[in-house]
């Protein structure tokens, strides 16, 4: 009587239609989410949408600000449409597939000629001596469970196909549960550090609503380059994570698909950049920075000034590499020169001054997902496992054999036709020993 008002009360949520259509707006959310770009800033926003030239003829920034659809998956619209999700999953599996478990354990005889007619496979043998220890042994090869009441038999296999769905859902759950836990409690950093600069996180790009920074210090130790026939192939930058006391905890070189773990935090290699070069004043033997000004151009390419009384002169740099192009004041091409060389006869440049771009995110949530896809993707497979029914009747002059399956209906063709041969045959043995005998 419960269960039958419980399902009253949820009706809308335990069908089918309801669970399409939340299932659809989901669909048009990510999708709106794949083609809008998310977590930008506001001028991004109002340099891409316009007022005055609106996307697709509707689409501004001001409608995609308001809509949230610039960080559709923290919205609360959308957070709504996975608790309806979540909701109709929990109510189908307790008012549906959760009986049809209970049901499937449970054991009843067929006592009629009639309930043996409606199966889709059934069969009326001429009953002889030792047919139901036959029928008996054959059934348990064919690993059914079997219940045994006088004259009736009721056995059944595959209640893992109908456990598995249960479990798809509770995967499913998993899945939605972990992704609005990780709206709530995570982080996405970006850090720009100079080769020997210590850092904590302070830059968060992307931060959940109950996320405190972690205040950890770490420390960016070195940064180089891997050429390969005078291309970039893979940057580095070996990284260290240091205890309240500055020692050293974590030691590990990243590079691009190659992150950094360490305690829900993950740090990745996204970006490099060139912030200035070191140079000595061998008059006064000082040392001395000077910046670098990117290029208009090119992306990676740079130039500073070194100032003299005499002569200033501008020396421009393509790519981290070791040689860079030396100019005068008229904007003159003096020569190509290298790392460790004299501009003149006053200054010496030293290093160049590299700095690594470090993407650093935090979701303590993301096993939560990992082990609901892990989940699904197994019960997913054992839920089109078969669940099999066979039903036995013996008479005084017949014996009733009839059995029924929710999938691999050709399969179970086959095996009840072996099995009717089998018996037959065994039939057809015994009728010829009977005769032997008479004779």
């Amino acid at each position: 009587m419960k269960l039958f008002q419980f399902q009253k009360s949820f009706q809308i949520f335990t069908g089918v239609k309801f669970a399409i259509l939340i299932l659809t707006l989901i669909a048009i959310a990510s999708s709106i989410g794949s083609v809008i770009e998310q977590e930008e800033a506001l001028s991004f926003y109002q340099t891409n949408y316009p007022v005055n030239q609106p996307l697709f003829g509707f689409l501004t920034w001001e409608g995609i600000i308001f809509c949230g659809f610039d960080h559709i998956y923290r919205t609360w619209w959308f957070f709504g449409l996975l608790f309806f999700l979540v909701c109709s999953l929990l109510s189908c599996t307790i008012t549906r597939q959760f009986p049809i478990f209970t049901t499937s354990k449970e054991y009843f005889f067929r006592q009629r000629k009639k309930s043996f007619l409606i199966l889709p496979f059934s069969v009326q043998f001429k009953n002889f001596v030792y047919l139901k220890e036959t029928l008996l042994t054959k059934l348990q090869d064919f690993h059914f469970y079997l219940y045994q009441k006088g004259k009736f038999l009721y056995g059944y296999k595959g209640l893992i196909g109908r456990i598995s769905p249960m479990l798809v859902h509770f995967s499913l759950i998993l899945i939605l549960s972990g992704s609005f836990l990780s709206a709530l409690n995570n982080f996405k950093a970006q850090e720009i550090l100079p080769k020997g600069e210590l850092f904590h996180i302070q830059n968060p790009v992307q931060i959940g609503w109950f996320t405190s920074l972690p205040t950890m210090a770490s420390r960016m130790n070195d940064f180089w380059v891997e050429y390969e026939k005078n291309r970039i192939h893979q940057f580095y930058s070996n990284l260290s994570i240091l205890d309240p006391f500055g020692n050293e905890v974590a030691n590990q070189t990243i590079s691009v698909n190659n992150p950094f773990h360490f305690q829900h935090l993950d740090f990745y290699q996204s970006d490099w950049n060139l912030l200035g070069i070191r140079f000595q004043d061998l008059k006064t033997q000082k040392i001395y920075e000077s910046p670098f000004f990117p290029l208009e151009k090119s992306s990676k390419s740079w130039i500073t000034w070194i100032p003299n009384s005499e002569e200033n002169f501008s020396l421009v740099f393509d790519q981290f590499q070791n040689i860079f192009l030396l100019y005068d004041t008229k904007g003159n091409f003096v020569e190509l020169k290298n790392l460790g060389e004299f501009v003149d006869s006053n200054f010496l440049v030293l290093d160049l001054l590299p700095a690594t771009g470090l993407q650093i995110k935090y979701d303590p949530s993301i096993f939560i997902i990992y082990f609901g896809f892990g989940i699904l993707m197994i019960t997913a497979c054992l839920s089109y496992l078969p669940y099999t029914q066979i039903w036995v009747f013996h008479q005084a002059k017949n014996c009733w054999l009839a059995g029924t399956t929710n999938r691999g209906k050709i399969a179970f063709e086959i095996e009840f036709e072996n099995l009717i041969r089998m018996i037959e045959k065994k039939i057809a043995t015994s009728s010829f020993q009977i005769e032997d005998k008479k004779t």
